[in-house]
């Protein structure tokens, strides 16, 4: 693809979004100036991030305000700083440094979106959004992975996919960039249709509808209006969405859209790409094969849990619509491994144990989908589950927690340990398996290793406020576990 040429952020841009103030003697300007345009500029929030050269975002958060760290960042080397007009204001007079510039505006965090959306338009580029309930990160790794085996790929890092993460995201395309890969979290309506305003995506892809933050978003509707506006975006300006034919909300809301494409698990002949032949192998890898009109290819994935293969799939029908082949699609999704402290299902080994680390966040459906991996990874010993509270569920907590229950009931699992508040109700059902409810982690530690025994697998999950991944870690820690007979 061709390099964008004209990708610098210029004073004017800085105009654009506030008032444009430079250290001045006398009214005469400090020299030197700071930049008047700034090449692949480096935009940070955190001043521990400053090494020379950056715009800094002073943002106010529930714990620290960047505004006090200004003179900090500017002695570490940052060119500019944004800045709010009040605390600009409430300074009285600041006498800036030469080389250093403020750009005030009535809100940082509006300023840095607006400031996003100036430099993403310098770039004619495709731009694919990832959003959906489960499965974000994985699809949008995945995605990244594959196109990255033919093109320059800018993607989303960790999990900055909200009102800050996707305009810094944005603000670290480069010239040479060929696509960008953003992901895209929400947790309350009218937030989707924000983010597409800044990131202006050609194409997008929503993994599915699911239980994500009902707490805000109150039911499956209640999600699907909150998410479908991405491809509402689409529709209004001719983009691409990529539908998963799957979820029977998502299929509704790609009907009638120009160009889409579809695909699925099952065979169709409206999809791009399908599986067959999905298995797990005893640590864990899922195999599938891959399969479209134009052939097929076995595929070994570096991650566990079936519902992976449709994230695989997602990504070989955007690999497939800008022109790859099943091979090289292989090759991307192939070469792609969770990195350490992945926390989505997380394969471990340790003591003789097999640990799912799956701490990084839950809902329902997730959870439903780690209970169904732990189950179908082959073992010689107990399938031990570690649940804990699934949070941010609001009025639909209690009934979300025992539909759980009643899942549980039907699967293959041996031992049940809950931990947290809600987590109790996990037991209600399965009252033969629940080995203990805690609240306390250290005695969660110990209820464990009284039991487990080599040729265990043990899954732990929870959402990201019950911090189960320091069991993960202590279990790791372990070193050695109690051998105790058959129970």
């Amino acid at each position: 693809m061709e390099v964008n040429a004209k990708v610098v952020l210029t004073i004017d841009d800085f105009r654009e979004v506030g008032e444009v103030v430079v250290g001045a003697r006398h009214g005469v300007p400090l020299q030197p100036p700071p930049p008047w345009e700034v090449a692949s500029p480096v935009v940070v929030i955190d001043s521990r991030e400053v090494t020379g050269g950056e715009l800094f975002i002073a943002l106010k958060g529930e714990h620290a305000d960047g505004h006090m760290y200004i003179n900090a960042v500017f002695e570490k080397g940052a060119c500019w700083a944004m800045v709010s007009r009040q605390w600009y204001d409430a300074q009285g007079s600041v006498e800036l440094p030469p080389g250093k510039g403020f750009i005030v505006t009535d809100d940082t965090v509006a300023g840095l979106q607006q400031l996003a959306t100036i430099y993403r338009s310098k770039f004619s580029i495709p731009v694919v959004a990832i959003g959906g309930s489960n499965g974000k990160t994985t699809t949008k790794e995945m995605v990244a992975s594959v196109l990255g085996v033919a093109f320059k790929v800018n993607m989303s890092r960790g999990n900055r996919n909200n009102h800050l993460g996707v305009p810094l995201t944005l603000l670290q395309l480069r010239p040479d960039t060929d696509i960008a890969v953003v992901e895209m979290g929400i947790n309350h309506p009218g937030e989707m249709a924000l983010l597409a305003s800044i990131a202006r995506p050609t194409h997008a892809l929503l993994t599915n509808i699911g239980h994500e933050h009902l707490e805000f978003l109150l039911d499956l509707d209640g999600v699907a209006a909150a998410e479908i506006p991405l491809f509402d975006y689409l529709r209004q300006r001719g983009g691409i969405a990529f539908v998963n034919a799957d979820d029977l909300r998502l299929s509704a809301a790609g009907e009638g859209m120009a160009g889409s494409v579809t695909y699925g698990i099952a065979k169709s002949p409206a999809h791009s790409c399908w599986a067959r032949e999905i298995s797990v192998n005893r640590a864990g890898q899922l195999s599938f094969l891959l399969c479209s009109d134009f052939g097929t290819e076995m595929v070994v994935l570096n991650f566990t849990g079936k519902h992976n293969v449709i994230n695989a799939v997602a990504a070989a029908a955007v690999g497939h619509h800008f022109g790859l082949s099943l091979s090289q699609i292989r090759e991307g999704l192939e070469g792609l491994a969770p990195a350490r402290g992945w926390k989505r299902l997380e394969v471990v080994d340790s003591c003789g144990l097999r640990i799912l680390n799956d701490t990084y966040n839950a809902n329902s459906d997730s959870m439903r989908l780690a209970i169904d991996t732990l189950c179908d990874i082959p073992c010689s010993g107990k399938r031990i589950a570690v649940l804990g509270d699934m949070l941010e569920l609001g009025v639909a907590g209690d009934a979300e927690h025992e539909a759980i229950s009643c899942y549980l009931q039907r699967s293959s699992v041996d031992m049940l340990f809950t931990f947290g508040e809600r987590a109790r109700i996990f037991g209600r059902e399965v009252p033969g398996l629940c080995r203990g409810h805690f609240e306390s982690r250290e005695k969660l530690l110990e209820a464990l290793l009284r039991v487990l025994q080599e040729g265990d697998i043990v899954l732990i999950k929870g959402s990201r406020g019950m911090k189960l991944e320091r069991v993960v870690d202590a279990l790791i820690n372990a070193r050695t576990i109690t051998i105790t007979g058959p129970e």
